[in-house]
């Protein structure tokens, strides 16, 4: 391995991890390879990553494209490659690009939810002229995008004060920018990928190509092809049109009555869900619609359903014309993404949703590396990295980034060590606690609330408890004692953004606050908790999917490709536990932090849970938890 001067690195010193992490990727991207890294926390992935595959892309002429999920993860690479210029006195072009919509300064709150709405907005008034952002050319705009590093919001208000159009512009820069940061849409939701490299100098084939917290990659793919429809939706989008289009009204009743079929199917079987095909709903829809006065295809009802929902801009009823807009959207883009050919789980679902009975279809992308297989096999080469990429193999697998699948290229897996001492953080596996299905109940709660308010006497600061739902949080902390209930703050399913940032603030300000959260909610995966807020994490139980057929789909269409053991972990357990590993990964942020974490549910120290824990695990077995958390703060 040849030594490599690192000379953009902008620190100090290098970290141990740190330093093998940066030599791997910079043989990655000089070799042209895939890297699945499973950094943890503290190892500092944004600058290892950054450094050698800028100071590659520079030299050879290639673009960095550097895809995150998460606006904070966009300000932390912003800030990274702006410590790098000021470091190395070096010219390099980076530009910071969201969503269309959320950079458009005219886009109201209904175009930012359907995006299908907003780009026949944006087409019509590009098309007309009629946008004064979209007209307005400003070369000294240009010059300070191409010139300064600029987070999206900064860019963002300085176009629109210069009257041009903030996404249009940064575009015009990334055209031959060396680093471009924005949002896995950009190269794997097909649709937006086309239209963006088309405006972009460099091909796939000069792309290096970094995907941060890439463990929340397959499911963003498999999101982008799924949707769900409910009942409801139907039924009021119909009451919307009935004196706007009654033609129109009448389609809507009649699928409504397809529904209805699917729904006296499911009860004929006696079971709560039934797989419908694609074409069942299609040719349905399709008999619906030759009845009609003037006969209209499948494609023509979709594209009829849009332009009705387009056509609500100018009525006095803002509120009312909004709620018609949004179930009408609902239908048609559900209607839309249903044609699709990909490989997909299709379910109409009677099971009890938050209010009553209202049946649902639904259908989801089984297979995530039909999108993603053929860009890795395109581009320069690609980084995956995420503190919980663990195990890489199925993410390999899962994404298709496989020897078998990839001609060509090397795939490199490599879990990195982290590099904070050991003593600062200690794991515990609670003994007799579980949220097993089968040990529910009252005395189980009454256990757990209890093991929880005996460990929160020894904690000194903040804490956090993560359940596996809000039913569970809701039912265990009814158990908690008066003096720890009134120390907890509580994350509820309808809290705003606003309202989780002030949460976030109350526990960031008080010294004895215990948050009680959900696995995979915002505070377990997207919260950053700086300075060591938190000191104690407990993770009560294992947030596994109840066996809807969703899930055995899932774990069967693993099983055949992969056999029946990978099946289940890949389709059931592996899931689960990454949020548990996100959520207990929330404590240590630097390496003067120091948590204990408590994996309250006795499951974590058996096979085949305890396999799925990364290597650097080390648990210890324990009925008195509260002991080993006095000893730990002592």
């Amino acid at each position: 391995m040849h030594e490599t001067n690192f000379s953009l690195f902008p620190f100090p010193s290098i970290r141990e991890g740190q330093r093998e992490f940066m030599e791997d990727v910079r043989d990655s991207v000089e070799g042209e390879r895939i890297l699945i890294a499973h950094a943890p926390t503290g190892i500092g992935k944004t600058v290892a990553v950054l450094v050698p595959s800028l100071q590659y892309a520079l030299e050879n002429e290639k673009t960095v494209f550097f895809l995150t999920s998460k606006r904070s993860q966009h300000k932390i690479a912003i800030d990274t490659l702006k410590l790098i210029k000021q470091h190395a006195t070096l010219n390099f072009v980076a530009v910071d690009i969201t969503s269309k919509q959320s950079m458009c300064p005219r886009a109201t709150p209904i175009y930012r939810e359907y995006y299908s709405l907003f780009n026949e907005f944006c087409k019509s008034e590009q098309r007309n002229k009629r946008c004064r952002y979209f007209l307005g050319h400003d070369e000294e705009a240009l010059q300070r995008i191409t010139n300064e590093l600029l987070h999206v919001e900064e860019l963002c208000r300085w176009c629109t004060s210069r009257g041009v159009c903030p996404y249009k512009a940064a575009l015009e820069v990334a055209e031959s920018a060396d680093v471009v940061v924005c949002d896995y849409n950009y190269l794997f939701s097909p649709d937006i990928a086309e239209k963006v490299l088309e405006k972009i100098e460099p091909g796939l084939e000069d792309l290096i190509v970094i995907i941060d917290e890439a463990h929340n990659l397959p499911d963003r793919i498999r999101n982008n092809l799924s949707d769900e429809l409910r009942m409801s939706t139907v039924t009021s989008a119909a009451r919307g049109l009935r004196y706007i289009d009654r033609e129109m009204h009448g389609n809507l009743m009649e699928l409504e009555q397809i529904f209805a079929k699917f729904a006296m199917r499911a009860r004929e079987k006696k079971s709560a869900e039934i797989p419908v095909e694609r074409d069942v709903l299609l040719e349905e829809m399709e008999k619906v619609l030759r009845r009609r006065i003037e006969v209209m295809s499948y494609d023509e009802f979709v594209n009829a359903l849009q332009s009705i929902a387009e056509g609500f801009e100018s009525s006095p009823y803002k509120e009312e014309t909004e709620a018609v807009q949004r179930n009408i959207l609902s239908v048609a883009d559900f209607l839309d993404g249903w044609r699709t050919r990909e490989r997909c789980l299709r379910i109409f679902s009677l099971t009890q949703r938050e209010r009553g009975e209202n049946p649902t279809l639904y259908f989801k992308l089984l297979d995530p590396s039909v999108i993603s297989e053929p860009l890795f096999q395109r581009v320069h080469s690609t980084i995956m990295m995420s503190g919980t990429l663990c195990p890489t193999e199925m993410y390999a697998d899962v994404l298709g980034a496989t020897p078998d699948r990839i001609r060509g290229k090397e795939i490199v897996m490599k879990e990195y060590k982290s590099p904070f001492p050991k003593e600062n953080r200690l794991i515990v596996v609670t003994k007799a606690l579980t949220t097993k299905y089968t040990q529910r109940g009252e005395e189980m709660y009454r256990r757990v609330a209890g093991k929880i308010s005996e460990v929160a006497q020894h904690v000194k600061g903040g804490m956090a408890v993560f359940f596996p739902s809000y039913e569970l949080l809701k039912e265990i902390a009814a158990y908690l004692p008066e003096e720890v209930r009134r120390r907890t703050l509580v994350e509820r399913r309808e809290l705003s953004k606003e309202e989780k940032n002030r949460l976030y603030e109350l526990l960031r300000d008080d010294n004895e606050g215990i948050l009680l959260a959900v696995q995979g909610g915002s505070f377990s995966e997207g919260m950053d908790y700086e300075s060591n807020v938190l000191k104690a994490i407990i993770v009560v139980g294992l947030p596994l999917s109840p066996p809807t057929l969703d899930v055995k789909t899932i774990e069967s269409y693993y099983a055949g490709k992969y056999g029946a053991e990978k099946g289940r972990l890949y389709g059931y357990l592996y899931p689960a536990i990454t949020k548990v590993l996100q959520a207990a990964g929330r404590g240590i942020r630097s390496e003067h932090d120091r948590c204990i974490i408590v994996l309250m549910d006795y499951r974590f120290a058996q096979f085949p849970y305890k396999k799925c824990l990364p290597s650097d695990y080390e648990v210890t077995l324990t009925d008195r938890a509260e002991e080993f958390c006095k000893a730990f703060f002592k």
